[in-house]
């Protein structure tokens, strides 16, 4: 029994990353919406010898999309020992075509069918001894939200996996000749008939709901309105009162931290390292982590609920101009929270040419990492309105991406009118359990990212600001080796606003990771004291150069890890340097453009 490997296969949205993580214990991430599982994911099952292995969702055994080609090659290449079929309760008609398909087969396979809960709620029932029967394979109802009947599940797999791995006879529909697709439904009807029942009553509800929230004319204002009510719980005293207690605990550890070190007899290039160079830096971060978990709770809750799927169905016939599916737009919504990921998600389209525009149009979708510099910006120079302008940034980086796609694809923009099939699931309340798994996963991501990335790019910072080129210390920082650098880049940025060496060395930190950015001014502009750096900004910027600079962090190219993901996407190093170069271009001409407009409203 050791060595065994268990595929887990279903259709999208189904409840199948739920159930491998309970079957595992592992914390992949999972979603009320299409496309969650781009790649295959492995795991050992508790207490068995057993390896499980999460395929993307599929809807059939073809080879169009990217993971469908994963799903069928690891079937037929890998050769599981067993199949585990999931399928959604309150929808078997649709999932038992993959079923079927699998069955076709004569692979080993145990059936669960999950949401049988829900589908009692709905008023439907099921009879799954009498499908067992019909199929020839063990049928198992569960829960795998909740984890009801999953140790019963367990018990069926252990039986399952005692018996030969290829035995004959198991299924029904084993060696069944090749059939259509149309013969495989009028199949499935008659397994269901007299056994199934899919109730309704979810389906009623879901249709009153998307009456309104998928109208032809409404659905786009009320999607902006709900980003609206976003930020102005992020921006407003819900958000910025759990920014300001963080600054204060930021405060007192930096104290602490000082007295600390003065009392153990620490140098002072050793004290100024620790405090204002790399608890400066990563303290200045974490400031802002209370709205970026805000930005990430929402995030979670559209995902979980249901309605990002809604948003890639309104968002269908705008993006078809831009020669996309609305598929595209959960990847382009991914990109809100990280660019790495979603670019990863847009594995999900089918269409290479598809793939392309919509990680050329990604990085344009301002990432969570970008958040820290705005709200740094709009609370120092536009503490009224700041919600208003973070989400006007968030806006103009969508609408700058559109511009520039439709520029560089012009061509194929115009003609393309890909097919657009997706599946509407229906509107679930989210749990508290996957909400807060969620957020802490996002949560962490940056915590990590603090912990290391800052930390070094923390401790560099400090040592060029205080190493001369001729590598002697130096207490001036225009005359050190960051001055130098920033000196050279600073008359690029001249005709933007800010061409300071500090403001230009910034950028070039936030390349790396874009939290640089806030770090490097807070070592750069207020020597290490995160409570400093808003009145040392608006000392060395003006409202018209905030401005600008916010839109050039907004539409120049995302962090290395991103890009480097893009690439292996597009699978071309000189594509995704074109990419890179546009990106620079567009930024610097849509800032110059920003900053003259500005000046009309606030004068130098």
């Amino acid at each position: 029994m050791s060595n065994r490997i268990i595929g887990l296969v279903g259709n999208p949205n189904c409840g199948k990353t739920t159930l491998f993580n309970r079957l595992t214990g592992a914390k992949q991430v999972t979603g009320n919406w299409p496309g969650v599982t781009v790649k295959r994911k492995e795991a050992t099952v508790r207490g068995r010898p057993w390896t499980l292995v999460d395929l993307p969702g599929i809807y059939a055994l073809a080879s169009y999309a990217p993971e469908e080609t994963v799903a069928r090659d690891f079937l037929q290449t890998a050769q599981p020992d067993l199949i585990l079929n999931i399928a959604d309760a309150t929808a078997l008609e649709r999932n038992l075509y993959l079923t079927v398909q699998l069955l076709e087969q004569g692979r080993p396979m145990v059936l669960a069918l999950n949401l049988c809960d829900e589908l009692q709620r709905n008023g439907g029932q099921i009879d799954c001894p009498a499908l067992s029967r019909r199929l020839g394979i063990p049928v198992v109802p569960i829960s795998a939200r909740s984890g009801k009947n999953v140790g019963k599940l367990l018990g069926v797999l252990d039986q399952a996996m005692t018996l030969p791995p290829h035995q004959e006879g198991l299924a029904v529909l084993a060696n069944a000749p090749a059939q259509t697709e149309q013969e495989r439904y009028d199949r499935i009807r008659t397994i269901l008939q007299g056994i199934y029942d899919s109730g309704g009553a979810s389906g009623r509800t879901t249709e009153k709901i998307d009456d309104v929230l998928t109208h032809p004319v409404l659905a786009i204002p009320i999607f902006l309105l709900v980003m609206l009510l976003l930020f102005t719980v992020i921006f407003g005293p819900p958000g910025m009162g759990m920014k300001a207690l963080a600054e204060q605990l930021v405060g007192q550890v930096s104290q602490w931290l000082d007295a600390a070190l003065e009392q153990a007899g620490a140098s002072w290039w050793a004290k100024q390292l620790a405090v204002d160079g790399i608890w400066g830096g990563v303290g200045g971060m974490l400031t802002f982590l209370p709205q970026m978990a805000l930005l990430f709770l929402f995030l979670s809750l559209m995902e979980d609920s249901g309605y990002m799927a809604r948003g890639a169905f309104v968002m269908d016939r705008l993006f078809r101009r831009l020669g996309l599916s609305g598929k595209a737009f959960i990847p382009l919504f991914m990109g809100f929270g990280c660019t790495t990921p979603a670019a990863m998600a847009a594995r999900t389209l089918e269409r290479a040419g598809e793939r392309r525009r919509t990680l050329r149009l990604l990085p344009f979708f301002s990432c969570g990492a970008k958040l820290p510099v705005y709200i740094l910006f709009a609370s120092a120079f536009f503490p009224e309105g700041q919600s208003l302008v973070i989400f006007g940034l968030y806006l103009l980086g969508v609408l700058v991406g559109i511009v520039w796609v439709c520029l560089v694809e012009k061509s194929s923009a115009r003609g393309a009118d890909p097919a657009f099939v997706m599946e509407l699931p229906p509107y679930r309340w989210p749990t508290l359990s996957g909400t807060l798994r969620h957020l802490w996963d996002k949560c962490k991501g940056f915590l990590a990212k603090a912990g290391t990335v800052i930390v070094f790019l923390s401790a560099l910072i400090w040592l060029l600001q205080h190493l001369t080129p001729s590598l002697d210390w130096t207490k001036q920082s225009s005359i050190s080796l960051f001055g130098c650098i920033g000196e050279w880049l600073a008359p690029l940025f001249g005709p933007l606003g800010f061409g300071s060496w500090q403001a230009s060395v910034s950028l070039l930190a936030g390349i790396v990771a874009k939290e640089a950015v806030v770090s490097s001014m807070v070592s750069l502009y207020a020597c290490g004291r995160p409570h400093e750096i808003a009145g040392a900004l608006q000392g060395a910027f003006s409202p018209a150069a905030a401005v600008s600079f916010l839109v050039f962090v907004l539409l120049y190219p995302p962090c290395v890890a991103a890009m480097a993901t893009i690439r292996r996407e597009l699978g071309s190093w000189r594509e995704t340097g074109w990419m890179m170069a546009g990106q620079i271009v567009a930024a610097y001409a849509v800032s110059f453009l920003a900053y003259r407009i500005a000046l009309l409203v606030w004068p130098a």
